[in-house]
């Protein structure tokens, strides 16, 4: 059985010191809030127990509410499991720190869910954390990430090819990873794996080996005990070294962010389930911010694209049309929009193929019934319809078959009013048409160009004179989405 801990009021110049530098960095680095609940994730490890310990001694000092959750993998055998709570538990009321406990079954999801081991015991535990912060009204969890463990994610994040984000990894405070959640702590990022293990030995513990090393994370171990002790044979202080870059990485990023959020409230329009922004905009913004938009509209939109997918939309915005796919979601580039949607976006409109309207009579085109009607001049109402768009042209002026069709490259008219040309693109991004819904609106057309843009423009050339005899009038409708 585990040991039992004692009143823990053990303490050595070197815990005091190692207590001083941890109160410093949650002071700089604001890793908590004055006055807030927190929930410290306790494996038994020697980092997560150095964790509990320590901020069970400055919940004083900074005035927030501390309690404790332990999580068994059911990874490791009954005894084992068994051993790793009672010494947490132990510890905790030792400390006078609420302990909550529970277990789940990894191997489960991993045959169920088609996870991996890492990632179904990371989602099972990161789950019950955010329960139990829940329940105790607790705004963070505190983790034991230490100095080590940064630079071991630097490096990984690094032979990936992160961007600058990817460098300024394990932020003192973060983001819940699953959606909606408390914010991640991390008050151990100045200390070491070494100076945890005998933090906790002066305190008079003996920790129990952390069950989250026991995960088959094949990488990481190999950047532990392969990777790091390479580098140390360079510069000793590596690890150091490599948690500075991610400093001056998070500094950078946060500059970037927040020009980002100004740009965002300028460029961005958010849809249901996708965001339009226009594309020239985009290419005159620093690339730093332009990408950071970028993936904040991927997100807003469900998209999940990687830096490689992020690249290749910027390199498209100087072209006329592109479509590129994206985990998740989809980019398109047309006009003077960029748009990103979602899989769960609504669907973008079907183009219509290009069909000769009969006259008089009905007329099927894609989503749209079109009435065609033949009337003397006298006879024309101006009100439409109701849930129809309508126009009322000279008949006497179209030049040819009369056709109806989606909009085409070079469309140009001259709209009634206007006293001049412009293209059919202007005119609807004036009109503020989304991009995706461009393509399924009603283009009716002569073998002259353009006569109608359903619901937007007529071309002066086909207006109604005092000279009209013949009007024909248009009326369009869409079928009823069921």
């Amino acid at each position: 059985m585990a040991r039992r801990p004692a009143l823990l009021t053990r303490a050595t110049p070197f815990t005091r010191r190692l207590e001083q530098r941890a109160a410093e960095f949650i002071r700089k680095r604001h890793v908590f809030k004055e006055g807030e609940s927190i929930v410290a994730g306790v494996s038994g490890g020697p980092d997560s127990t150095a964790l509990l310990v320590m901020l069970a001694r400055l919940g004083e000092e900074f005035g927030f509410h501390l309690a404790a959750a332990h999580f068994d993998h059911m990874l490791r055998s009954r005894e084992e499991a068994e051993c790793d709570r009672e010494f947490v538990e132990a510890t905790c009321h030792s400390l006078k720190v609420p302990f909550a406990f529970a277990r789940g079954d990894v191997k489960r999801r991993v045959r169920t869910e088609k996870e991996s081991v890492e990632e179904a015991s990371r989602i099972l535990r990161y789950r019950f954390l955010a329960a139990e912060a829940a329940k105790a009204g607790a705004t963070a969890v505190a983790v034991g990430h230490t100095l080590d463990d940064r630079a071991e994610t630097v490096l990984l994040h690094l032979v990936r090819g992160a961007g600058l984000e990817g460098l300024a990894a394990m932020t003192p405070r973060a983001q819940w990873p699953f959606g909606e959640g408390p914010e991640i702590a991390r008050p151990l990022l100045t200390i070491t794996r070494a100076e945890t293990e005998r933090y906790c030995h002066d305190c008079g513990l003996e920790p129990r080996r952390d069950p989250t090393n026991d995960l088959p994370i094949a990488t990481r171990n190999r950047v532990r005990h392969e990777l790091l002790p390479l580098l140390e044979t360079f510069n000793p202080r590596v690890a150091e070294a490599l948690v500075r870059l991610a400093d001056a990485a998070e500094q950078d990023a946060e500059f970037i962010g927040a020009e980002a959020d100004w740009a965002w409230g300028k460029v961005a329009r958010v849809g249901e389930g996708r965001v339009s922004m226009r594309r020239a905009v985009l290419g005159v913004l620093p690339p730093a911010v332009a990408i950071r938009l970028l993936r904040r509209a991927a997100k807003e939109a469900g998209a999940n694209p990687e830096a490689v997918h992020l690249n290749e939309v910027m390199d498209s915005l100087d072209k006329d049309r592109s479509r590129i796919s994206l985990p998740g979601g989809v980019a398109l580039i047309e006009d003077a929009y960029l748009v990103i949607a979602g899989d769960e976006a609504p669907a973008t409109a079907e183009p219509i193929e290009e069909t000769v309207v009969s006259v008089p009579g009905r007329t099927r085109a894609g989503d749209w019934t079109i009435e065609a009607d033949v009337l003397a001049r006298d006879g024309v109402t101006t009100k439409p319809r109701e849930g129809t768009e309508e126009a009322t042209i000279a008949q006497n002026a179209i030049a040819g078959e009369l056709v109806v069709r989606s909009r085409k490259p070079g469309d140009r008219l001259r709209p009634l009013g206007l006293g001049g040309s412009k293209k059919l693109q202007d005119i609807l991004v004036d009109a503020k048409v989304p991009l995706e819904e461009r393509d399924g609106l009603p283009v009716f057309a002569d073998d002259e160009g353009v006569v109608w843009v359903a619901g937007h423009a007529i071309d002066e050339r086909v207006a109604l004179t005092p000279r009209t005899r013949r009007v024909l009038r248009l009326r369009v409708r869409r079928k009823p989405v069921r």
